[in-house]
């Protein structure tokens, strides 16, 4: 079973020259802000040079100054406040914004991070009866709280003042919690509606340290940025507008404070995530890449083997040692994460293969599979295949599962035609959850594939190119400028180029264990190139013997001339070394 793609090319009308001549930027570069929809001036010096007068003031979503005013009056009264977030990236970042805020104002404070498998996701009666019995006077949950009614029942009975600030979507039916901060809640008034749980958090922690004196009007919404910025990354909310300003100005703070040599001109950085980036051995720049890929993980793998707790502990360590010990418990953590779902990926692929003929929608089962990986599973076979994916593990009551969807086929409105067959079940349209009795799970397959109306061509991943474009059409000046378009990610896509028939003059094998590809081309201008290829060589490989046949693709790795052409999905960047750059072409993919 072999993943199609579909290519094709943005190419959006716009004055490319006008924007040229504007900013001083290659053509190449203002292909890519049109292909954004930055066209205005406004727009553009918006989207290169993102300041903080971009992010919106608190006041701005609704109900946060009630909510301010309520947690004040709790602070005035010396009254114990419970913070309770959530054990994803997100969850941990918010719970640790509001805590610190919480410290910073002296109040009587702790927090309480559900655990993935006792508790579940977001705020519940246990954790109520929990605090009533602890004496706790108010709860504020922060990324959960909005679809808690019942949590909100028993908080009420218990006496138990509730604050929820949450970014999700609303319920058909709100808690009655005492106030709710929630952008979505906050459509006529607030800008962003996609802005992620923890920057919900720092607006209402701006708006209380100013209040209370600790922070100039208008400077507390920088205090937490880099926590936000990761948060804002992980979560894969839309990185445009405020987002991507975030986004943007926590990486700027990474890079300056936490990445300098002398700890010591940095007296104002987080020690424990300082740990975290020194014992990830990041030694270049922070980017999107490195918080997504390293340093996400390496938080969220915390609440999926352990408990987040062991990320909070890190980030609220007093001493370098204990921050060094709780980070090396959560790169520990990650690195036997990465080892199981390795392991439960190739399980997958290899019942997978073994079918005749692969089913539209996916439903893969891994008993012995730890539940939490489930969803990470799914979204690799999702993107190997692209096709809609459900991984089910076995729990103590049943099976669960987690799904990932492709464009084109809601799988949350697709669970809701065969709700009868589970016990639980929630999500969107490209992600869900699913519990259901371990006799139902054959009829599940059935059904589900049987509702499905995908066709071949919903089927095929679609990648949509900026421009195509011959390869040595980049210079290092238009490659410097796509500096300009990060950080990247949903709603702000990295640059990806295109350009036909490419003549392949030779092949050789680079990698550990020789999975990756260098290549030497030519261009369809005929000029000469080298190229690196990061996926699995030997789908590839296996694609170029069945259309050239083995003889050539061995004259390929012997670099002598082997007829083979390929079309080339690719970004171009910078190869250093020995103190040396050059340029070379990262692909993304090939079409043969």
């Amino acid at each position: 079973m072999k993943n199609k793609e579909k290519w094709t090319v943005c190419n959006k009308s716009g004055d490319i020259k006008s924007i040229m001549n504007n900013f001083g930027v290659t053509a190449s570069t203002a292909r890519l802000l049109i292909n954004r929809g930055k066209t205005t001036e406004k727009d553009i010096r918006e989207y290169l040079f993102p300041d903080e007068s971009m992010i919106h003031s608190p006041g701005l979503l609704r109900n946060l100054a009630e909510a301010a005013d309520v947690i004040e009056d709790k602070l005035s009264h010396r009254k114990k406040i419970r913070v309770i977030g959530d054990y994803d990236v997100d969850g941990i970042m918010s719970t640790y914004i509001l805590s610190d805020m919480l410290r910073i104002l002296g109040a009587e404070a702790d927090f309480y991070i559900p655990d993935r498998i006792k508790d579940g996701y977001g705020i519940n009666t246990e954790m109520i009866l929990k605090a009533a019995e602890d004496g706790i006077d108010t709860i504020v949950t922060c990324d959960n709280g909005i679809s808690a009614v019942e949590a909100a029942e028993e908080a009420k009975r218990n006496g138990i003042t509730l604050v929820v600030t949450d970014h999700h979507e609303l319920p058909e039916v709100l808690p009655d919690a005492r106030v709710i901060v929630d952008p979505k809640y906050s459509l006529d008034t607030y800008p962003c509606r996609d802005i992620c749980g923890a920057v919900v958090a720092s607006k209402l922690a701006a708006e209380l340290l100013e209040r209370e004196g600790f922070r100039e009007k208008g400077k507390g919404s920088l205090d937490y940025i880099e926590f936000m910025a990761i948060a804002t990354i992980c979560d894969v909310v839309p990185l445009d507008g405020e987002n991507r300003t975030i986004a943007s100005l926590g990486l700027k703070k990474l890079n300056n404070l936490y990445m300098t040599k002398n700890g010591e001109q940095a007296s104002n950085i987080n020690i424990g995530l300082k740990a975290l980036i020194d014992i990830c051995e990041i030694r270049g720049e922070i980017n999107d890449y490195t918080i997504g890929f390293v340093i996400g993980p390496c938080l969220n793998a915390t609440g999926r083997l352990d408990l987040a707790q062991r990320a909070m502990d890190m980030l609220n360590a007093d001493t370098p040692e204990k921050a060094l010990k709780y980070a090396e418990i959560c790169r520990d953590y990650n690195a036997e994460r990465k080892g199981m779902t390795l392991s439960e990926t190739r399980k997958a692929l290899e019942k997978l293969d073994a079918m005749e003929e692969p089913d539209k929608v996916l439903v893969v089962e891994l008993p012995d599979c730890h539940e939490s990986l489930a969803g990470i599973i799914a979204g690799r076979i999702k993107e190997k295949y692209y096709r809609p994916t459900f991984v089910l593990t076995r729990g103590k009551e049943g099976y669960k599962g987690s799904g990932r969807s492709i464009e084109g086929y809601n799988m949350f409105g697709e669970l809701q035609k065969c709700s009868d067959l589970f016990t639980k079940f929630g999500g969107h349209p490209m992600a869900a959850g699913l519990s259901l009795p371990e006799e139902n799970v054959p009829e599940f397959r059935k059904r589900i594939n049987e509702l499905c109306t995908l066709t071949e061509d919903d089927m095929k991943k679609k990648v949509l190119h900026d421009v195509a474009v011959w390869i040595s059409a980049f210079d290092e000046k238009s490659i410097e400028e796509l500096r300009l378009f990060e950080p990247c990610g949903t709603g702000n896509p990295s640059p990806i180029f295109a350009d036909r028939n490419n003549k392949l003059i030779r092949m050789r094998r680079i990698g550990k264990d020789g999975s990756y590809l260098k290549l030497t081309m030519d261009d369809s201008k005929g000029k000469r190139y080298e190229a690196v290829y990061f996926k699995d060589s030997n789908e590839i490989i296996e694609e170029l013997c069945e259309k050239y046949g083995k003889t050539s693709v061995d004259a390929a790795f012997a670099g002598k001339e082997s007829g083979i052409t390929l079309n080339i999905s690719y970004v171009p960047e910078f190869n250093e070394y020995n103190g040396r750059r050059s340029i070379q072409m990262k692909i993304q993919g090939i079409m043969i």
